[in-house]
């Protein structure tokens, strides 16, 4: 048995602006600051060929507190599309997880961002602890995610 936990958003953005730093990995670890950051081999954001990562692997490290590493991931990229992004990795800590991150343009110029993410089991003991884990941490990126795009948003519009 999987487990299977989702997060969207409604950010009041255009889809490309949302887009353009929900794929860059400064963004995702501006999400994850000031609890965690994550290493990164090569530049990625949205303006990346698809063909410059797709079935790439490559390992990231997971630092608390931006410098005392966690965990380590090996990761394949197997999506990377205007709107949709999936990777999978396995690591020590979480076994193998899948994060999809997807966004759709809303009919008032704001963007729906959903983060899927699909563990394997490992036992329920450690099933609980992972599921606690991913919420408090996705519950929280999205908690950043709208508070940026809220605060740029005012900026704009002042």
């Amino acid at each position: 048995m999987s487990i299977e936990l989702s997060f969207t958003s409604l950010l009041p953005a255009p889809f490309d602006v949302v887009w353009g730093r929900a794929v860059a990995v400064d963004g995702a670890n501006d999400e994850l600051w000031p609890l965690a950051n994550m290493t990164f081999p090569f530049h990625l954001d949205a303006r990346t060929p698809p063909e410059q990562v797709l079935g790439r692997t490559f390992r990231s490290w997971m630092l608390g507190f931006g410098f005392v590493p966690v965990d380590r991931r090996t990761m394949t990229i197997e999506v990377f599309e205007r709107g949709r992004f999936r990777e999978c990795s396995t690591s020590l800590l979480q076994g193998r997880v899948c994060h999809e991150r997807t966004a759709e343009p809303v009919g008032d110029g704001s963007t729906s961002l959903t983060d899927t993410l699909t563990a394997e089991s490992r036992g329920r003991v450690l099933d609980a602890l992972l599921r606690s884990g991913v919420t408090t941490t996705f519950q929280r990126r999205h908690r950043r995610l709208r508070r940026h795009f809220e605060k740029k948003s005012r900026r704009d519009s002042a």
